[in-house]
């Protein structure tokens, strides 16, 4: 069964134990793999997957620390647009490649000018984050066409905006509508989203696209927090991790005040 990696690592072992010499490497979060089984220890699941171009077999924690280590595909459409954000997380050394260095303000580059500007990654005094996310869902939007109604736009008050406006015209082609935190749980493919400098809340968002913020794309849902990615993080694409209420919403915490449900 198709499933895919739900933490940030996960060691693949050769031996369903704990033990430095077994591990075969490590996957990453999102990357596909064949569940084949549970191992002849408890706990254990058996799979295979592809690494470079080598097809590698072995074992995993089904759980580590609490949390599971796999989970099943979601829609395709949800899984395309985590899809993009994992690839440029990737492409960003998972955080580890720094704005202002190659090729990483090259890669900024393709995000400004896919929004008609001519900026790149040594601007350092331009905040990115809203063009990468813009770059992944315009990316997104190749085998899933409902995401070209995205407002793409260089600031997340610009489409955070829209994506309540759209609601509130119960206009069933977008992308996107705007929630209050308590309305609905969060889902792989939805967006995070946050206020910046000055408290903001959801009815200020209704009322104007025209304020600090920030927004990151879920990419995986644990039971008590989400993991999502986006730009700008710490100079990178990066992830972080939101925590959820006992109720399984979006804990208003941390400058969290709204979310993005994805409806394509």
């Amino acid at each position: 069964m198709k499933m895919f990696v739900d933490l940030e690592a996960l060691n693949l072992r050769s031996t369903p134990e704990m033990d430095p010499g077994n591990r075969i490497a490590i996957l990453h979060l999102g990357q596909e793999v064949d569940a084949l089984g549970p191992a002849t220890e408890p706990g254990w699941t058996r799979i295979k997957t592809t690494i470079g171009n080598v097809q590698k077999t072995g074992v995993v924690k089904a759980e580590v620390e609490g949390q599971r280590s796999l989970r099943i595909p979601v829609s395709a459409q949800r899984e395309a647009l985590a899809r993009q954000a994992i690839i440029e997380w990737l492409r960003f050394e998972k955080g580890q490649g720094q704005e202002h260095h190659a090729p990483f303000f090259g890669y900024i580059g393709e995000m400004w000018q896919a929004i008609g500007l001519n900026l790149d990654g040594r601007d350092r005094d331009q905040f990115w984050s809203a063009a990468s996310i813009s770059f992944m869902v315009r990316n997104a939007s190749s085998t899933v066409p409902k995401y070209k109604k995205f407002k793409f736009a260089a600031a997340h008050a610009k489409y955070m905006h829209d994506s309540i406006a759209r609601r509130n015209a119960n206009d069933t082609k977008a992308p996107f509508w705007g929630h209050r935190l308590h309305e609905i749980r969060p889902e792989i493919g939805d967006i995070v989203c946050k206020w910046r400098e000055a408290p903001r809340d959801y009815d200020d968002a209704a009322a104007s696209d025209a304020f600090k913020s920030h927004s990151d794309i879920v990419v995986s849902v644990q039971p008590d927090f989400v993991l999502a990615i986006g730009g700008n993080v710490g100079q990178s694409v990066n992830i972080t991790r939101y925590k959820k209420t006992g109720a399984g919403f979006l804990a208003p915490q941390d400058a969290v005040f709204m979310h993005m449900v994805n409806r394509t």
